[in-house]
């Protein structure tokens, strides 16, 4: 946890600049490049495995899995989204053998991506040749972090939609007891996870102060962390209180319909995006060869996270105002802009555990050049 706090003391305009420096000497621009042609080739199989899955569901499932598809529309570039579209208008119903055929072939083609993947990560890492995995336990864990990734992103994309969907068949059946179970449910985590965010930061506030001799000042933050979360469980409690007076009712008028809807779409974003930044993480932890206890991980992936999605509506823009691809390319300039969109979002990836290494070393070398008992007694605390 002391490193999560140092990373953000450490990221500077200098730490930028040797991250981008070293992402040129390493070439990570050509193996993102790679992973994108990877993942293009499997991007069509898993959609038809998806799409085969999808068609097992009642109907009123798969128009709400519509809606989540144009939610995502929202992201991507809309030749991305065409190309998408014309690929799904494919009949998939008539057989189910489909679905393991496809599933299979996405699974190992994208694993051919997350194998490009670790091999940037051992770049970034810098792992010498002789201590890199050999050839069938490097495809064995594509394969098992490939599994692992897509069903982390599955999650994050139904869960934008899925929540949604159940909120409004509660409230179409009137089912106010349920919907006052869940509120209930989710502050009380809400909660729980405040107090014990406060109780850790605090601990870990006191011993970072202590390291320091800064014991003066370990009581006032202690006091201010405190504080701060007892106003926000305060705020939480308080809207919960709204909330429930409002499902307590038994006539549930439209706009409140409409706020519980925009309530949780407001917070489904972030939270889904949240579950892209641990998707990050479970390849950059689990990706390298060697991984050092201490290495940053999560600072890294949330910050890769928050720039996809940046980095992708940019795209977007730039692409729908500025970008001639469907007149100078033709039929192909759909598929150019789905290979740049997939090259721009695996070089985002790489760039974060990049970052983590870029502060690592910042951070080890700051250590160093400190007298040899501090930084003994800072190596064990870490």
């Amino acid at each position: 946890m002391k490193r999560f706090i140092r990373f953000w003391h450490y990221l500077r305009w200098g730490t930028l600049k040797k991250t981008i420096t070293y992402a040129m000497q390493r070439r990570l621009n050509g193996l993102a490049a790679e992973m994108a042609f990877s993942a293009m080739l499997g991007l069509f199989p898993a959609i038809l495995a998806i799409l085969t899955a999808i068609s097992f569901f009642e109907q009123s499932l798969e128009s709400y899995l519509g809606d989540l598809a144009i939610r995502f529309a929202e992201i991507v570039p809309d030749q991305v989204w065409q190309i998408l579209l014309n690929f799904t208008r494919i009949r998939l119903a008539q057989g189910t053998s489909w679905f393991s055929l496809s599933f299979v072939a996405a699974i190992w083609i994208f694993s051919g991506a997350l194998g490009a993947a670790m091999n940037a990560l051992d770049q970034i890492h810098q792992v010498p040749r002789s201590e890199r995995r050999p050839f069938w336990q490097a495809k064995l864990i594509s394969i098992l972090l490939t599994i692992g990734t897509i069903i982390l992103l599955i999650f994050a994309s139904f869960f934008l939609l899925i929540g949604e969907f159940v909120l409004r068949l509660a409230i179409q059946q009137n089912w106010g007891e349920l919907l006052l179970f869940a509120w209930q449910f989710l502050t009380v985590v809400a909660i729980l996870a405040i107090v014990g965010s406060a109780i850790f930061f605090i601990d870990q506030v006191q011993k970072y102060l202590s390291d320091r001799s800064q014991r003066g000042q370990k009581q006032i933050v202690s006091f201010l962390l405190f504080i701060i979360g007892l106003i926000l469980v305060q705020i939480i409690y308080s809207f919960y209180l709204f909330v429930r007076s409002l499902i307590v009712e038994t006539n549930i008028e439209q706009t409140v319909i409409s706020l519980l809807i925009n309530v949780w779409r407001l917070l489904s974003f972030p939270i889904a995006l949240a579950i892209v930044a641990i998707a990050f993480a479970f390849v950059y932890r689990f990706g390298t060869s060697r991984w050092r206890k201490g290495t940053p991980i999560m600072p890294g992936a949330i910050l890769a996270a928050i720039s996809w999605a940046i980095v992708s509506n940019l795209f977007r823009l730039y692409v729908t105002h500025f970008g001639q691809y469907n007149q100078i390319y033709g039929a192909v300039g759909a598929v150019i802009v789905l290979m740049l969109w997939l090259y721009l979002s695996c070089f985002v990836m790489l760039l974060g555990d990049q970052l983590n290494a870029a502060v690592e070393e910042a951070m080890n070398k700051k250590l160093k050049n400190r007298p040899s008992s501090v930084y003994r007694q800072e190596t064990m605390h870490n």
